[in-house]
């Protein structure tokens, strides 16, 4: 959706919904957001950096059995909450909506981000843009940066137009004024919302209004995306999580090597520590001349208005900082390759992604307890060794938020797979991991397939003298997982 049509059809859009109480939040499909706001219909919000899109709808898409945990999470926060007040930040395709006690936070629509609660608006962002000339728009490649609302299509328009047409297109826009609600096909193929008319279109169709013109558009769209398959999506978050690890771990090489110059800065000091009896240390100096160990003569530069035992020091203090960063660099990439996954693809490169930073095994009673395993997404999983220490591990070793998993309908093992925060949403591998994990120490290990019980280990009771037992009382899912011997040692954390 092109920015200044998104000004006029978000200006609309309040105006219906302005007072609304928000029913409930759906994620019927991956960036996709629905609002109930009862008799006003359901706000759809489709978010994607060039194609996302929102509209008002009288029917509810079809959503999935178990709702994703971030539309739990914005149920709660926002639920039943009425809408009080807008800002359109425009230009970056986002709207705040004021909610109603008993707080007076905000909810963001952002077509780039998605939903998210926050407690206070940015009075910075810019919602009333500076509007440069037209000979800028057309002569200055990068005009968009300081001023987003020049959209791609919009400096294209201008681009084509005669200068009087477009200096009068540009200063509509600049009082707030749209030429008209269109939906104009590009001559490349595809169409795009617009709210003046594309004079290069072979075909621009009128509407009455923004919210008329973005709901015929924006319907097929979302059947589209519904039908598409989420692995799609997936792969993108997936190459997004690569470049971002990629780019983690080459500054985490920089740092080391800018760390290794440090260090060998101890050399200068040693060099002038062991030529120092026949130096005057109270000398100041810009460079010294000395002799190595190899018979090369060393050019030391220093400070001035140092002594000479004073930048010996110096020197020394600057390879003991580089060796302490060299250890902090160390663990920070060891941490980086832990928490990637290491797979195969088409062409047969590496790649990696990244996973949730790994929990520590605080002390070595979970390893007497437990076994550890690492999922494939990083999640920390343990498996009780035994009956007896199973009602030890939901005690001390787990959250409420946490997951437990358990063989349904016979004996095994309690499984745990450690989350962050009741928030986190944890892969639907790292899932089935767990899952067989917790099979394969149970009545079906000889199985091919498996089916493990899921729920929250809020959720979990231990039966009072039946070690072993418990009480499951809300079931989050039941999971049919294959099961593969090799996944153990594959994903053991630790040596037992």
């Amino acid at each position: 959706m092109e920015a200044n049509f998104f000004r006029f059809a978000a200006a609309e859009l309040f105006n219906k919904v302005r007072g609304s109480r928000i029913q409930k939040i759906y994620m019927p499909g991956f960036g996709i957001y629905t609002l109930d706001l009862g008799r006003v219909g359901y706000l759809i919000l489709a978010c994607s950096r060039k194609g996302g899109f929102f509209y008002l709808s009288a029917t509810k898409p079809a959503n999935p059995s178990q709702p994703p945990a971030h539309a739990m999470w914005l149920r709660k926060h926002v639920k039943n909450r009425r809408i009080l007040d807008m800002i359109n930040v425009w230009p970056q395709r986002r709207i705040l909506l004021q909610l109603s006690a008993p707080d007076s936070s905000w909810l963001v629509l952002d077509l780039v981000q998605g939903l998210h609660v926050v407690d206070c608006p940015d009075q910075s962002q810019e919602r009333d843009p500076s509007w440069p000339g037209l000979e800028t728009v057309l002569h200055h490649e990068e005009v968009w940066v300081d001023h987003p609302q020049l959209s791609p299509p919009l400096r294209s328009e201008l681009a084509g137009r005669s200068p009087d047409e477009a200096r009068r297109l540009l200063d509509l826009l600049a009082m707030g004024k749209p030429e008209g609600f269109f939906i104009c096909r590009r001559t490349r193929g595809g169409s795009v919302l617009s709210c003046f008319r594309m004079l290069q279109s072979p075909e621009c169709q009128e509407f009455d209004s923004a919210l008329e013109a973005a709901a015929f558009f924006s319907k097929p769209r979302l059947e589209s995306l519904l039908n598409a398959p989420r692995e799609k999506e997936l792969q993108k978050l997936e190459k997004k999580k690569t470049r971002k690890l990629e780019k983690s771990l080459s500054q985490v090489h920089q740092d080391r090597r800018r760390l290794q110059e440090m260090v060998e800065l101890g050399e200068k000091g040693r060099l002038i520590q062991a030529n120092l009896y026949r130096l005057d240390p109270e000398q100041k100096i810009d460079v010294l001349k000395l002799e190595d160990s190899r018979g090369r003569v060393q050019e030391i530069a220093l400070d001035k208005s140092k002594t000479l035992r004073e930048n010996m020091q110096w020197y020394f203090k600057r390879a003991s900082k580089g060796k302490r960063g060299l250890q902090v660099a160390a663990a920070r990439e060891t941490w980086l390759l832990n928490s990637g996954i290491q797979a195969r693809d088409g062409s047969g490169a590496d790649t990696f992604t990244a996973g949730p930073k790994p929990r520590e095994i605080s002390n070595s009673r979970v390893a007497a307890k437990a076994h550890v395993f690492r999922s494939s997404d990083g999640y920390l999983i343990l498996r009780a060794r035994n009956s007896r220490v199973a009602g030890d591990l939901l005690r001390d070793h787990s959250s409420g938020f946490d997951y437990w998993l358990h063989a349904q309908d016979g004996p095994g093992a309690h499984t745990v797979l450690k989350r962050q925060s009741k928030e986190e949403a944890v892969p639907r591998r790292s899932l089935e991991e767990a899952a067989a994990l917790a099979a394969l120490a149970s009545f079906q290990k000889h199985e091919h397939k498996a089916r493990v019980i899921l729920a929250l280990v809020k959720d979990v009771r231990p039966v009072k003298g039946a070690p072993g037992r418990v009480k499951v009382e809300k079931q989050q899912e039941s999971l049919v997982v294959e099961l593969d011997p090799g996944l153990e040692p594959r994903l053991r954390l630790q040596q037992e």
